[in-house]
């Protein structure tokens, strides 16, 4: 795959606590440069980096109910509309995995449903922490999701004990179990252009990834932390 075309598909990640000022922008910059599909950031900088991309292609996404997913879903609600008026373009969201693994099928599906209705349009992402889910529970993960109307659902959050790094056999899983009017966004442990290549090929729509430079670059980022 060229490299054009799988930078299309990047999500180019800095979600962590202590990213400063000067390293969202640099951020921002390189995601430019390298024409990354987004830059995936915490809420605070969303305003800051549709300032830095305006006239770019690079889209501005981010997070909420990250990684935990426990809000109520009045929190989740509200975040959701709070991004959207920071300007947002998509964000991923957090469901509760609580909710899906008590049986707890409808107040699952309904916080959904509610936060794709918040977005007002635009793409929602959900994590499926595929590392806490049996394989019965994942097949219901993503098919809820579909039935709420997400627009993409990823393999994980790519954090902690459930966001296992993502592989071809998850996203064959996930793409297996989706009727096609959803994507898919692989997400967890994505540092080299071998892995990045796999994923799409085994039918990942968007990758997100911390070390986005590098995969385009064709060097591997062992050495860089999710």
């Amino acid at each position: 795959m060229a490299d054009k075309a799988l930078a299309s598909k990047l999500q180019y990640t800095n979600v962590t606590a202590n990213a400063t000022q000067q390293m969202i922008e640099r951020h921002c910059e390189t995601a430019a440069a390298c024409g990354f599909n987004a830059v995936m950031l915490q809420p605070c900088w969303i305003g800051m980096a549709r300032e830095i991309l305006r006239g770019t292609a690079v889209r501005v996404a981010s997070a909420i109910a990250y990684p935990l997913g426990g809000e109520t879903t009045e929190m989740k609600v509200a975040l959701a509309r709070s991004v959207v008026a920071l300007g947002a373009d998509e964000f991923d969201f957090q469901p509760n995995i609580g909710f899906l693994r008590s049986g707890m099928l409808q107040e699952f599906s309904e916080e959904m449903r509610l936060i794709v209705e918040a977005a007002d349009g635009r793409p929602v992402k959900s994590m499926s922490e595929f590392g806490f889910l049996t394989r019965e529970e994942r097949i219901l993960c993503i098919t809820l999701a579909e039935e709420a109307g997400v627009a993409y659902v990823k393999n994980s959050s790519g954090v902690g004990p459930g966001g296992s790094p993502a592989t071809p056999e998850d996203i064959r899983f996930i793409r297996s179990h989706l009727k096609g009017r959803t994507g898919i966004k692989a997400s967890g442990g994505i540092r080299s252009y071998e892995q990045a290549e796999a994923l799409v090929q085994a039918g990942a729509d968007l990758i997100g990834s911390s070390a986005a430079p590098d995969i385009v670059s064709h060097a591997t980022a062992a050495s860089i932390a999710y």
